[in-house]
């Protein structure tokens, strides 16, 4: 196995996460008759990023760093892919960890069982009830019995599978329910046991109810077919989170 890790990267000093993010690729294991190679998109930013990842990849040969023209992650994703050697693709969340030392031995584990793709457990990186539910409710119902894997549960998936879908889908949100739609004519998610840690930050900067409550608006649209482009302009709320708008708020 040889295992390609896509990092799509927009203004990611503020996450706080980002060298956090590539001490934990580089320091996962390897284990016997497996590779990594890890692949940094990044497109232009105004916070240091590139200057972060061009450290990195100094001192590791694993780390590859690819300036990107892209407009949204979706296109840093695949950016990325086109560049990759792997057989195996995992489109890592700006703002995640993976398990430590031992996800790429989940990966192999999981996959070598006959799957297509997968998805690991979900946990956010601060305690609040809702924050709980939201990842209980997201490893259980959404992604075991509706099939649905969302970007921060770091989904990983066969090459060949990724390309007969056309790769990721070019949208500025909700990329990855219509990839888990495609993915799905071909087999279930298989869920691996290790979790991820993901960052709350937009909830502690937007409130968490008023940030829950905007994800359920912000479904419910998506549902009744509302322009990508302008739902993602509602979430991000010029933030420059997935997509670089001209104007930007902290």
């Amino acid at each position: 196995m040889r295992l390609s890790i896509i990092l799509p990267c927009l203004n990611e000093i503020r996450h706080g996460y980002l060298d956090r993010i590539l001490n934990n690729l580089v320091n996962q294991l390897v284990p016997p008759n497996c590779e990594k190679e890890i692949i940094a998109v990044v497109s232009a930013s105004d916070d240091g990023t590139e200057l972060v990842l061009e450290a990195y990849a100094a001192r590791s040969p694993e780390i590859q760093v690819v300036r990107s023209l892209a407009k949204n992650r979706s296109q840093r994703l695949n950016d990325g892919i086109a560049v990759s050697t792997g057989n195996i693709i995992l489109l890592h969340h700006p703002a995640t960890l993976l398990p430590e030392s031992n996800a790429l031995q989940l990966i192999e584990q999981s996959l070598g069982s006959g799957g297509d793709w997968g998805a690991f457990c979900h946990s956010f990186d601060f305690a609040h009830w809702l924050l709980h539910f939201t990842s209980w409710y997201s490893n259980n119902v959404r992604v075991r019995q509706k099939g649905l894997v969302y970007l921060d549960h770091c989904p990983f998936i066969k090459r060949q599978v990724l390309a007969e879908i056309g790769n990721v889908p070019d949208l500025d949100i909700f990329e990855d329910t219509v990839l888990s739609d495609r993915l799905g004519k071909f087999s279930k998610p298989v869920m691996v046991q290790g979790k991820v840690i993901t960052s709350a930050r937009r909830f502690h900067q937007r409130g968490i109810y008023r940030h829950a409550m905007l994800n359920q608006l912000l479904k419910m649209c998506y549902h009744f077919n509302i322009d990508p482009s302008w739902l993602n302009r509602l979430y991000e709320q010029k933030a420059s989170i997935n997509v670089k708008y001209d104007e930007q708020v902290k």
